[in-house]
């Protein structure tokens, strides 16, 4: 039976208390720590240090003794006088608790005064003990019952104890808006002097060139001026030359008439007019160069500041997380109301861990508010991202996010299919998918729409096993029950079609960038030319062939029940990839190739194998000579 558990407490009055235990006998005054403070007397009595005072003052024994007041036992002063007696231990540590005691006011109940309110905590309820058979038994049937005092002093605890670490929190809060300040202050400060390096910078190179210009413009005065000092000096030197012979009167006219006349043409060319002239001018566009100065001037110095509030800023992540393949996280950030912020420029810092290993990520900025987080991750483990702002942690950092190693689907064609066995992509992103159990080619776009069925005579007997995309919007397609290989073109007409005796068991068709179809039998690898024609074939000595597709530079990729072989255009065997990473070579695990693909922009293949000893499908992706295994 279930009954509610009442805790029981012992409720003392308190001026009960202090009457009986706190109050000395004699003067009936409560005790102190001054002049009424408690003596032990040899008796076990205890009095207060005034009364002692007195009763030694009226003793008329000769000797230095005196009577306790209540059992009248004859107890002798010690040398130091009454003061000298013991103090009652207990009475003035009871006195002192009771001192910082804080004294707690019950309320009572408004229906049973008399009666003391009790407390559930199960039901939150505050009661008295009549009112406990109507209100708690309606509630519950199991109840932890306190008084309420207890509760309240209880809750008086719990807050004190919060009040203390929300002041804490506060004064670690003021702490950091104070290095913050600090942290302003440096950083203003730091501004301000790439500013004044710059804007010195800026002046010197202006002050410079003005110097050099002025510098340029004095060279090519005194060059000009110098070339018209000569020539006034060869005037002189020849008016000066022409005077002295005038004077003379010696020449002959004649000979004067010629030296003149031969004269005079290179007077008027070297003398008479200036060698030089005075024209100067310096070619700038003043208008323009303002401009310019004033539009860079503007640019530059452009201050960013963000309202980022770190606190409010969370980071998501944006798609299932596997190995292998990018891991995206999208950060939001927020001002200090709430607010999605619309620009980017935040200084943010991003790590990803799992144990002690650091793994490196990509974070760019979306300028919008938003920043998008990449990790990478070679190993399946529980990562920790840790993302900071202004190096200040966001709301949910770090954020722990499980990168499995098995793939998800990252979206699937939602159309019903019966046994589809091969499937091809074209250039407009439209998906032909060989759907054999309903004999048909289904054509559908990526969101899943449907754009047609090709039915055709070569896909009966749900027996379509090969399929490729050829130029001129044709097909070709295998059928392993008539072993037939068949050119379609997109409303299921057989262009052409070709019946060879030699095929064993089809089970796959490829066509390289020639033109010539790759067709897979049981043991060998048969090659026809773009006409149908047979070329020539090659065995897959030792295992038996699973698929085929085109490799690398016209190369051919051949899966098998156990594993993956490359040879040449000729069908010369190249080498053997090794499927399985090491920790599952050495316990003899086996791979069958179920397809492969490679990829000639990326020169990776991509091969589909099942593990027969675990039967578990994996994706296996060849970098040249390292293979990484990803599920």
């Amino acid at each position: 039976m279930n009954t509610s558990t009442l805790v029981e407490t012992v409720n003392i009055n308190l001026e009960d208390f202090s009457d009986v235990f706190l109050t000395c006998s004699t003067c009936l005054f409560t005790y102190d720590q001054n002049q009424r403070k408690a003596k032990l007397l040899p008796c076990s009595h205890s009095v207060c240090l005034s009364c002692l005072n007195q009763i030694a003052a009226l003793s008329q024994s000769e000797t230095a003794s005196l009577r306790c007041p209540l059992c009248r036992d004859v107890c002798v002063i010690p040398a130091g006088g009454v003061a000298s007696f013991p103090g009652a231990f207990i009475i003035n540590k009871l006195l002192d608790v009771m001192q910082k005691q804080r004294k707690d006011v019950v309320p009572s109940c408004a229906v049973h005064p008399s009666s003391e309110l009790s407390y559930c905590e199960c039901c939150d309820l505050v009661f008295c003990q009549s009112c406990q058979a109507s209100l708690i038994n309606k509630k519950c049937t199991q109840h932890t019952v306190i008084p309420f005092s207890i509760a309240l002093k209880r809750m008086s605890e719990i807050v004190v104890y919060k009040a203390k670490g929300r002041l804490k929190a506060l004064e670690q809060a003021h702490e950091t808006v104070t290095q913050e300040i600090e942290q302003l202050d440096q950083n203003v400060d730091k501004i301000l002097e790439q500013i004044n390096t710059t804007f010195q910078e800026v002046s010197s190179i202006v002050e410079n060139r003005r110097r050099d210009i002025i510098e340029s413009v004095r060279v090519r005065r005194d060059d000009k001026r110098k070339v018209l000092k000569d020539q006034i000096e060869a005037i002189t030197d020849e008016k000066k030359k022409l005077e002295k012979e005038l004077e003379s009167c010696q020449l002959d006219v004649r000979s004067m008439a010629r030296q003149l006349k031969s004269m005079e043409s290179s007077w008027d060319r070297q003398l008479t007019q200036p060698r030089e002239n005075a024209f100067l001018r310096l070619n700038t566009n003043s208008t323009q160069l303002v401009c310019d100065i004033h539009r860079s001037l503007a640019e530059f110095g452009t201050l960013s500041a963000s309202t980022t509030f770190p606190g409010e800023c969370t980071i998501s992540l944006v798609e299932p997380a596997a190995t292998h393949i990018d891991t995206k996280f999208l950060v939001k950030t927020f001002d200090v109301d709430g607010r999605s912020r619309t620009s980017g420029g935040d200084p943010i810092d991003v790590t990803a861990k799992h144990g002690n290993e650091t793994n490196s990520v990509t974070v760019n900025d979306l300028n919008n508010g938003t920043y998008e987080v990449i990790l990478r991750a070679s190993t399946p483990s529980e990562y920790s991202i840790t993302v900071t702002i202004f190096g200040r942690p966001i709301r949910n950092s770090p954020f722990t996010v499980k990168i499995d190693d098995r793939h998800p689907p990252r979206w699937q064609l939602p159309i019903e299919l019966l046994r589809p066995t091969k499937t091809h992509i074209d250039t407009n992103e439209l998906f032909y998918v060989l759907d054999s159990g309903n004999n048909r080619i289904r054509i559908v776009k990526e969101n899943g729409n449907l754009v047609s069925d090709i039915k055709s005579k070569c896909l009966d007997g749900q027996s379509a096993v090969g399929l490729s995309l050829l130029a001129g919007d044709e097909l070709a397609v295998l059928n392993w029950k008539t072993k037939a290989v068949s050119r379609i073109n997109m409303k299921g007409e057989v262009i052409q079609s070709i019946n060879f005796s030699e095929f064993k068991e089809p089970i796959d068709l490829a066509v390289d960038n020639r033109g010539r179809y790759l067709i897979a039998d049981s043991d060998k690898i048969f090659v026809f030319d773009s006409s149908l024609r047979p070329q020539f074939s090659f065995p897959v000595k030792g295992h038996r062939i699973t698929c085929v597709n085109l490799g690398l530079d016209d190369d051919i990729l051949v899966g098998t029940n156990d594993g993956l072989q490359l040879f040449d255009g000729a069908g010369r065997f190249l080498r053997s990839f090794d499927l399985a990473p090491n920790e599952t070579t050495q316990s003899g695990a086996r791979f069958i190739v179920n397809s492969v693909v490679a990829c000639p922009i990326t020169s990776k293949v991509i091969v589909g194998i099942t593990n027969v000893k675990l039967n578990k499908a994996v994706l296996a992706v060849s970098y040249s000579k390292l293979v990484k295994v990803e599920h």
